[in-house]
């Protein structure tokens, strides 16, 4: 959730709960009117993919932005004054029905995995499927997936495409990246300990281009964390996932 996305008090929801009455006909803010009232909140550029009634709570749309490809869910009045962030649950089923709609758009376009494969630095498996693994050498989450990638890889003959995203919080992640592209490393050695000297003598400056690019990439994607899996039918899934998971993304 972009941090400046504030959840309203308990008193001003009230306020609007009260205010609300008598006004359930009116209809829900457009996309234009929606973009200019939440710019100031939403600092990045975005794009409106959804404003619609909630069916069970009158007077109350939902909107669902997407930030390069994250999406965003949050709440607005038909008047558009009054903005509610944060998890809407179904206290009957426990659902978390915010969660849920992310989870509906949490997906890429055809354009995007065009994009996606220019920037593909090692693979693993073969085969007709495939998936997307951002990741980051340092990254204790994407080594903890690692052998369930591969054991589903292997299962469903799929083939897993690595592109190296070095975080900031992990020091050393972006000249062993650069040092996997430079010295044509494999997956094997990814999350494994790489020698200082193989490091430092693989720093070549097409490896360096190729890591800033998918920096950049990812940035417009709004992908800020790791392990993220992107799957041929376009849908993401954040964290370590599940076998479950993972067959979603080749579906």
């Amino acid at each position: 959730m972009v941090k400046k996305l504030v959840l309203i008090s308990t008193m001003l929801i009230s306020a609007y709960l009260i205010g609300s009455c008598g006004q359930t006909s009116a209809k829900c803010p457009s996309d234009a009117q929606v973009k200019e009232k939440v710019k100031d909140f939403i600092p990045q550029d975005f794009t409106v993919e959804s404003v619609t009634n909630l069916k069970d709570i009158a007077g109350l749309c939902e909107v669902v932005v997407k930030v390069g490809a994250q999406p965003i869910v949050f709440y607005m009045d038909k008047e558009g004054k009054y903005l509610l962030a944060g998890n809407l649950i179904s206290i009957g089923d426990k659902k978390n029905l915010t969660r849920e709609r992310q989870q509906e758009f949490m997906k890429v376009s055809q354009d995007i995995l065009k994009e996606l494969e220019k920037h593909v630095n090692l693979r693993f498996g073969e085969g007709q499927k495939y998936i997307y693994k951002i990741t980051d050498p340092d990254c204790p989450f994407c080594k903890r997936s690692q052998p369930i990638i591969e054991e589903w890889a292997k299962k469903n003959n799929a083939e897993v495409r690595y592109i190296l995203f070095p975080l900031p919080i992990h020091p050393e992640a972006f000249p062993k990246s650069v040092a996997m592209i430079c010295g044509k490393g494999k997956v094997e050695e990814l999350y494994g300990d790489l020698s200082k000297d193989f490091i430092s003598k693989n720093q070549c400056e097409e490896g360096k281009r190729a890591v800033e690019e998918n920096l950049k990439f990812m940035e417009k994607l709004g992908i800020s964390g790791t392990p993220t899996f992107i799957g041929m039918n376009g849908k993401i899934h954040s964290g370590v996932p599940t076998e479950e998971d993972l067959n979603a993304l080749i579906k």
